[in-house]
C-alpha cells in the first residue's frame, strides 16, 4: 500500500522531465501515477530495479499487437510489471496478457508518446524516486492512540466481611397443658 499520497504528490508535482503526478484510488489499493512527458531511459530503471532485488517483467506483447481499437478494449497499456520473484511460467503468461503480482507497473500512454509509472507498493514509490534523482522520504509510522486507562477501584482499607445469616432465634417453650 503506498502511504503519504498527498506528499508525495507536492514533492514530484514540478520536476523536470514528469507531465503529471496523481494518486488515483482503486478497489484493491490506491495507487501512485507519474506520467512522464520523455521517454524512460529503461537501462536506468533496470540497475534501480536490480539494486531492490526486483524483476521487470515484459508483459502483454500478443495484446498490445493487435488493432489499436480492440487493443484499447483488451488492455489497459501495461507494458512491463515490477516484480519481487519471476519464473519461467510467470515470463510465458505474461506475454500472453496475464498480468503477474507485482510493487510497480510501467504503461504506455494510449492517447500519447510517453510511459506511466504506477506504483502500487511503498516499494515502487521508491523506485521511481531513485530513478528521478528526488530523495526518498519514507511514510511516517501510523501513530498509536495513548492506551485506555481502565477503571481503578479505590481501596480504602480491607474489605469488610460479608454479612453471615442470621441465625433464628430461639421459640418459647410450648405452654403445657394443665389438667
Amino acid at each position: 500500500m503506498v502511504a503519504d499520497l498527498q506528499r508525495r504528490l507536492v514533492e514530484l508535482r514540478f520536476v523536470e522531465g514528469i507531465e503529471k503526478v496523481e494518486h488515483v484510488p482503486f478497489d484493491t489499493g490506491d495507487q501512485f501515477w507519474v506520467r512522464f512527458n520523455q521517454p524512460l531511459d529503461f537501462a536506468k530503471l533496470e540497475t534501480i530495479v536490480r539494486s531492490h532485488n526486483c524483476y521487470i517483467v515484459k508483459f502483454a506483447s500478443l495484446p498490445s499487437k493487435l488493432p489499436r481499437g480492440l487493443a484499447e478494449m483488451l488492455w489497459d497499456g501495461v507494458t512491463h510489471v515490477i516484480t519481487k520473484r519471476v519464473s519461467g511460467w510467470i515470463s510465458f503468461s505474461a506475454k500472453l496478457g496475464s498480468e503477474p503480482d507485482g510493487i510497480a507497473k510501467i504503461a504506455t500512454d494510449l492517447h500519447g508518446p510517453y510511459e506511466i509509472f504506477m506504483a502500487t507498493e511503498e516499494e515502487g514509490v521508491q523506485i521511481v524516486y531513485e530513478y528521478l534523482g528526488v530523495p526518498y522520504t519514507p511514510p511516517e509510522p501510523p501513530r498509536q492512540a495513548p492506551p485506555v486507562k481502565s477503571p481503578v477501584a479505590v481501596a480504602t482499607g480491607p474489605t469488610p466481611a460479608p454479612p453471615k445469616p442470621a441465625t433464628p432465634a430461639p421459640r418459647p417453650p410450648a405452654p403445657t397443658p394443665q389438667a
